[in-house]
């Protein structure tokens, strides 16, 4: 299985020449003195030829711009740098289109967050790698032995998936990853989730919603919660064992076959299409066997509780009953169903009712268990952490898994992903002897207890930026366990935005996100008329646009300078008449993906 530290890997030194790029391996921190592994990459910046050169010599230093390329488990700091240092070569059309793509991809590499490690595989769980990881296994480069769902740099780094080249690619998951060290009962021990955004039928809030017939689900994140608890067995300070446990569990669109396209209404409503529902849902569920396996004591399939969090009524309700339909005709007997009405319970404020949920699967909680692994130093030299044949034997295994929706998979997912995340939680540090066994809380440490709920809500605000573009509502209860009047307002506030961005970028945002992936292709010779998304141009949702920032303008103006409300009313009159005109044609004036 995949260690806590492993060996030494090579650290990289980037050069910038004027006509190629070198990239440099390097053992150990330093630009200047820091040994090399006798080879370097070639690139050059005109051809795009890569080209591996076995040499020790050291690149010149006094002649180029050097960048370190370094790593544990760090967000991804990204800077586009062209591989020709002019586009001379480019026609206008073709020059207004590469920088609107140049821009494209530079709006993707500043959402929060990439991360990517040199020393450890972060797209794949602990328990994956201790099922399939086997000392070949881990003998291959990283771009080989990664999860590919969860690699969101894997087509750009296409070029380099050679033997020979693949060690300087590295690959990048999109999501969260965060790191705590906490306090329990006298213990410490760190606490760390790693949420994970699938590259299948990525996008944006409004553009992907629901599965696809491969069975792919939209703004799909597998969360992992890993405890690392160490111990000394040995006279001295010194760490002997390292005890890992950790916790998986995941989100997605509602399952079943549904759009819902934005049309400047506050929420505008679904479409399903009750014909491919059964289709859709069946391959889904074989995708999430296929990837979390089968249990370990029976062989057959792990459990799957699937939490639907959606309302019963409104405009929810038709996805509600489309999905419970589906539920019953497509019956696999290892998936259990819980239809829970977040808002219904939860209305007035009364946050105390989330037990009633807690309650309903709190069996399942401790039914499924979790990953547990020991790991030993082989000597108090040994500076890593081994898995002996002994500690193999003692492996636990997580035997059924969560799956969390409600309409965005956002602000009720995360909320109630923390609250299964707390329970199983609990039974893992009991398990290490740190909480008694009678303890059915946490109440006893609130330190601990606002660390993890931080965690937990720093989680949800970046899973919500890169799918909905605000941070997550309701974060309030998550961080603190009550709801705040701050935090309505601050909910008001992202809710505009979200109304905002939603209608008017979101077409954007989607065509971005292709373009990165590799969805889109850019072929030169046969471009969109159209790739920028302005909001003023010369077509006819411009000019309405156009209008309204114009008519608004005058409103604000003669209430400053007029003396009389005539002028005023008039101008707000037709502010009016553009905003009802946009309205009721908001399908043609929402932002639209353009490249597919």
């Amino acid at each position: 299985m995949e260690q806590v530290h492993l060996i030494s890997r090579p650290r990289y030194n980037m050069h910038h020449f004027t006509d190629r790029f070198y990239i440099e391996p390097i053992m150990t921190r330093g630009y200047a003195d820091a040994p090399t592994l006798g080879f370097n990459l070639e690139i050059d910046r005109f051809a795009g030829e890569l080209q591996l050169n076995l040499s020790n010599a050291r690149i010149p230093l006094d002649s180029t711009n050097v960048q370190p390329i370094d790593g544990l488990l760090v967000p991804s700091a990204t800077e586009l740098i062209p591989f020709r240092t002019s586009n001379a070569h480019l026609n206008e059309q073709e020059r207004r289109a590469n920088q609107t793509f140049v821009e494209m991809l530079e709006s993707v590499l500043r959402t929060d967050a990439f991360y990517y490690s040199l020393r450890m595989d972060l797209s794949h769980t602990l328990q994956w790698l201790s099922e399939n990881g086997t000392p070949d296994f881990h003998q291959q480069p990283l771009l080989h032995r990664v999860d590919r769902h969860f690699v969101w740099n894997a087509r750009l780094c296409a070029a380099f998936d050679t033997a020979e080249l693949s060690s300087f690619a590295i690959p990048l998951i999109h999501g969260f990853a965060g790191i705590r060290q906490c306090n329990v009962n006298g213990h410490r021990f760190k606490l760390a989730l790693i949420s994970r955004r699938s590259v299948q039928r990525a996008g944006v809030r409004f553009y992907t919603r629901g599965l696809d017939q491969e069975g792919n689900c939209a703004n799909f994140v597998e969360s992992e919660q890993i405890v690392e608890f160490d111990t000394a067995i040995a006279p001295g300070p010194q760490v002997q064992q390292r005890h890992l446990a950790s916790f998986v569990q995941f989100r997605g669109s509602i399952p079943v076959f549904w759009t819902q396209r934005p049309n400047f209404e506050w929420q505008s409503d679904p479409s399903v299409l009750p014909e491919l529902n059964d289709q859709f849902y069946r391959a889904h569920l074989n995708v999430l066997f296929n990837r979390y396996g089968r249990d370990a004591l029976n062989g057959l399939p792990r459990a799957i509780v699937i939490v639907n969090l959606i309302n019963k009524h409104g405009r929810e309700e038709i996805l509600g009953r489309q999905f419970r339909s589906v539920a019953q005709r497509v019956n696999f007997d290892n998936v259990r169903c819980v239809h829970f009405d977040f808002h219904h319970h939860c209305r007035t404020l009364n946050w105390d009712r989330l037990g009633l949920l807690v309650n309903e699967v709190e069996s399942d909680v401790r039914r499924f268990g979790f990953f547990l692994a020991k790991l030993e130093r082989q000597n108090q030299n040994d500076a890593d952490f081994h898995e002996t044949a002994r500690a193999v034997g003692q492996r636990r295994f997580q035997n059924g898994f969560f799956r969390t929706n409600c309409m965005d998979c956002l602000d009720r997912t995360n909320v109630t992903q923390s609250l299964l995340a707390i329970e199983s939680l609990r039974y893992q540090l009991q398990h290490f002897g740190i909480l008694p066994q009678l303890a059915t809380n946490f109440n006893a440490w609130p330190g601990f207890v606002y660390t993890f709920k931080n965690l937990w809500a720093d989680n949800g605000d970046d899973c919500s930026k890169q799918y909905s573009g605000t941070p997550a509502l309701k974060s309030d209860y998550t961080r603190i366990g009550r709801r705040t009047m701050s935090g309505l307002l601050r909910d008001g506030f992202n809710a505009l935005v979200r109304y905002w961005k939603n209608n008017l970028s979101d077409g954007y945002r989607q065509d971005a996100i292709n373009l990165f992936l590799g969805n889109y292709v850019v072929d030169r010779h046969n471009l969109p008329e159209r790739v920028d998304h302005s909001l003023l141009n010369s077509d006819p949702s411009g000019v309405a646009f156009a209008s309204f920032i114009i008519s608004f303008a005058m409103t604000v103006l003669c209430l400053l300078v007029s003396e009389s409300w005539f002028p005023a009313l008039f101008w707000l009159f037709l502010v009016i008449v553009v905003c009802v005109f946009i309205s009721m044609n908001g399908d043609d004036f929402a932002d639209r993906p353009k490249l597919l």
